[in-house]
């Protein structure tokens, strides 16, 4: 329901921005003068209800957004979230997830990066899918293994980006 009243609310601004522009254009030197000189105010009706429009439809992940910030949650990006590497940029991770990567791989955070290097590859050494095809097991640990892998994989490729 609050999509399509969202959606009622973009279409309402997008009317009222065409009757604004007929009424300011209907008098060219004044449509002009405001052309060059106020932009913002020849197309505020359009922004202001599609912004109103758009924070309705996705108001409950503006909640989550707004709960996250609240509890430490980053989500700006910047330049030091680029990667040279990868040529990417990465979301900064918050200090619950970074606390559950280093516990995904058995260390701590004052653990020198050897000792996480060495944890990672024990543990996929322990969980990796091709090791564990091999030895027969059935397929409901072969899909754990799989998973476990992933989260393996993630932990460490965000405690590598966050020490790099």
């Amino acid at each position: 329901m609050k999509k399509i009243i969202g959606l009622a609310i973009i279409a309402l601004g997008i009317f009222l921005e065409v009757m604004w522009l007929g009424f300011v254009f209907g008098s060219i030197v004044i449509g002009v003068l405001l052309l060059i000189f106020a932009p913002r105010i020849l197309f505020f009706p359009f922004n202001f209800f599609l912004l109103m429009g758009v924070r309705l439809i996705y108001a409950d992940a503006f909640k989550k957004f707004e709960e996250a910030r609240r509890n430490g949650g980053s989500y700006s990006y910047s330049y030091s979230n680029y990667s040279s590497r990868s040529g990417t940029y990465s979301q900064p991770t918050s200090r619950d997830k970074m606390a559950e990567y280093y516990a995904e791989l058995e260390c701590s955070e004052s653990d020198d990066f050897s000792v996480v290097k060495k944890n990672y590859r024990r543990l996929m050494k322990e969980h990796h899918y091709d090791s564990l095809v091999s030895k027969g097991l059935p397929k409901d640990m072969l899909e754990f293994s799989e998973e476990k892998t992933k989260r393996l994989n993630e932990a460490y490729a965000a405690i590598k980006e966050a020490r790099a």
